[in-house]
């Protein structure tokens, strides 16, 4: 079982759609330290503030820790980050490990299942927009998505390259929407235009076989 199927403390039970809202019962300081807790310390915090002001010092003291505690769970901030974007990609609607030929639905369901992390958490998509494969959680994500591809038709560059258009997008947008204010329709207007030319692409490729 992957990572992105095994229920984990701190992950909604029962779909993937909604995200944790983990400041809605701010644990208390006097609660043992653990990784989950930290890990939702910080995403509260960067939602509170920026992602730029967050420090080991600083979170220790919304915890009622110093800060050398937290270093217990994580080497550095940046595998902190790193495990509070993973916590937060947790809700996507991912399409199961197994594809049907049912491609358009799963598509789109992961498209806004991503964009609904993205508006729930703002100040984490410059940190979404940079990370790489090096991060263990988004590598699984782009392997399942880029096996939907597959079984809708496409070969393994193109669908590669079809997952990099449509997470270019997602990101792209969810960047913009961070600053500016864009309905559902907008979105779904660019989402439409990318899927219509990525379909025609299978549909050649089919016929090419």
């Amino acid at each position: 079982m992957s990572d992105l199927d095994r229920p984990t403390e701190g992950r909604p039970q029962g779909g993937r759609t909604g995200a944790v809202d983990c400041c809605r019962a701010a644990p208390s300081a006097r609660e043992p330290l653990s990784r989950d807790r930290i890990i939702e310390a910080a995403m509260c915090y960067v939602d509170a503030n920026c992602l730029d002001d967050l420090s080991m010092r600083r979170l220790g003291g919304e915890l009622g820790v110093e800060a050398m505690s937290l270093y217990r769970y994580f080497p550095s901030k940046a595998a902190l980050l790193d495990s509070v974007i993973c916590h937060a990609l947790g809700t996507l609607d991912l399409p199961p490990a197994r594809n049907g030929s049912d491609w358009e639905p799963q598509i789109r369901a992961y498209a806004h299942s991503f964009r609904t992390v993205a508006k729930q958490h703002p100040r984490l998509v410059p940190l979404l927009a940079t990370m790489g494969p090096q991060n263990h959680t988004l590598a699984e994500i782009t392997d399942r998505m880029v096996a939907l591809w597959r079984s809708a038709g496409l070969d393994a560059p193109t669908a590669q390259r079809a997952q990099t258009a449509l997470q270019g997008y997602i990101t792209g947008t969810s960047l913009w929407e961070a600053s500016a204010e864009r309905t559902e329709a907008d979105f779904d207007f660019g989402l439409d235009a990318l899927i219509r030319g990525l379909r025609q692409m299978i549909e050649e490729q089919s016929l090419r076989q």
